[in-house]
């Protein structure tokens, strides 16, 4: 009789079948002790914010409202202030839980009046109290339930010297702004609270007490924020959102404008798109903040200025940026270039462009080779009459360049600067006469001849007559 063993190979296979089996098992063990442990950690977060309202609920109505520790061993408070502290954590339930609570006046529709008009004394109707208590999941992700109840005062309501403070949050389109955080600190009163905005861009404070000093800000991940400031001379310049007041027995409504933040990239290069390295600039614009103070006319003043220098790739980035009106500036000279343009350039305006919510806008700072054979046309128009009359740039002209002797015919259409560049891909020009015919919505054609002398930068000014 005849026996027979294992082979190597089939050995092997039945090991690889039992790790198979092995490595299952443990996934589904490992999977339902995380179950396990994200339903208890649950039921104990539940339990906590059942636990911490039935506390809210101990204390008088006048200590319910919100505090929280100034980092000096003192506190600063909500609106209502109070004595239950914001933002805390503990450990308990077998897990590591963070209790969040907001407290908030609510002034009710019920009793038929506007909130904060003249004929509503008290907008402060009654008090909601919210309870978020978070943890860490197995899966890495933030977990969280949320208890709240409201609670009223005892006997009749009896008018208040605290007013409505509400901020509204919108874009640059003029839509709200939804989960904006906006941040509120009234030194005066020990007032240091954040609360987000609504669907409808909107956060409310009924109860606010009177003060000319309350400092806001707003956030947003991926937006630029926005933020009030001290008058002028504390500001070096006149806010265009200064400080918040609240007057008693009114609302006192503010808005502010934010939206997402872009990348600005500055790039140096030449009219082919060849970068030119290590050129200086100067950049200035975005959120205009307010205006230079006893300055006649009116100078704007923005939060963003730098000056740098554009990297071995032709480059600079400003990540982050807010969106708006930026202008832009080469600083000293670059040897053997000169400067044709910013672009994309705004209107007829040099060295401004505009960074759209949300992009990546490149601004480019375009120098012409002064020793390329190479001819560069303005285009402009006459605006005014007489002493007043001014040369401006023509956007949007075509202007059509063409040698019949050595066969050259291209057409380049002018941008805000009115400028039209010629080559427009290398080599450089060659010497000879050429004939050129520029047309523009609005404006007679104009032809002509130049004589390009094929060994540098020429210039050709034509001025457009309206039709």
């Amino acid at each position: 009789m005849r026996r027979r063993g294992f082979t190597l190979i089939e050995a092997a296979l039945v090991l690889f079948l039992f790790s198979v089996i092995a490595l299952t098992f443990y996934q589904l063990f490992s999977l339902g002790t995380r179950r396990i442990l994200d339903v208890r950690r649950k039921l104990g977060a539940t339990a906590l914010a059942s636990k911490r309202m039935e506390m809210v609920r101990s204390l008088p109505y006048d200590s319910i409202g919100t505090k929280h520790s100034n980092g000096s061993g003192g506190w600063t408070y909500g609106i209502p202030p109070g004595d239950i502290i914001e933002t805390e954590t503990t450990s308990e339930s077998g897990g590591t839980f963070t209790v969040h609570t907001v407290a908030q006046y609510v002034d009710d529709a019920f009793d038929g009046k506007a909130s904060g008009g003249p004929s509503d004394a008290v907008p402060t109707d009654y008090k909601r109290v919210q309870i978020e208590v978070s943890w860490a999941g197995t899966d890495g992700n933030t977990e969280s339930v949320a208890a709240w109840s409201t609670f009223s005062p005892d006997g009749v309501e009896q008018p208040s010297n605290t007013g409505v403070l509400s901020v509204n949050v919108l874009n640059a389109s003029g839509s709200p702004v939804q989960d904006a955080t906006i941040h509120i600190v009234n030194t005066a009163s020990g007032i240091d609270l954040s609360a987000d905005t609504d669907a409808f861009g909107n956060q409310s404070w009924p109860g606010a007490p009177p003060s000319t000093a309350y400092s806001i800000s707003v956030s947003k991940s991926g937006y630029y924020g926005v933020r009030t400031y001290p008058a002028y001379p504390t500001s070096a310049f006149n806010p265009l959102d200064p400080s918040v007041s609240v007057v008693s027995g009114s609302v006192n409504q503010k808005t502010f404008v934010m939206d997402r933040s872009s990348d600005v990239t500055v790039r140096s290069e030449d009219p082919f798109g060849t970068a030119i390295p290590n050129v200086g600039f100067t950049i200035a614009g975005g959120h205009q903040v307010g205006t230079e103070p006893l300055v006649t006319p009116l100078t704007p003043v923005y939060d963003f200025s730098a000056s740098g220098t554009t990297d071995s790739n032709g480059e600079k980035a400003y990540p982050g940026r807010c969106y708006g009106r930026y202008s832009l500036s080469s600083t000293g000279s670059v040897s053997g270039y000169r400067f044709l343009r910013i672009d994309p350039g705004v209107s007829d305006t040099d060295g401004v462009f505009d960074a759209v919510p949300g992009t990546s806008q490149t601004a480019k700072m375009v120098f012409a080779n002064t020793s390329l054979g190479s001819l560069l046309f303005a285009v402009t128009k006459v605006e005014g009459s007489g002493s007043g009359a001014v040369d401006k740039p023509v956007s949007g002209a075509v202007v059509r360049l063409r040698d019949t002797v050595s066969g050259y015919d291209a057409t380049v259409t002018t941008g805000p600067a009115g400028q039209a560049y010629f080559p427009t891909a290398m080599p450089a020009l060659p010497a000879g006469t050429y004939q050129y015919d520029i047309s523009a919505t609005g404006y007679f054609e104009a032809t002509g001849s130049v004589t390009v002398t094929g060994s540098g930068l020429q210039d050709k000014s034509v001025t457009l007559t309206a039709v």
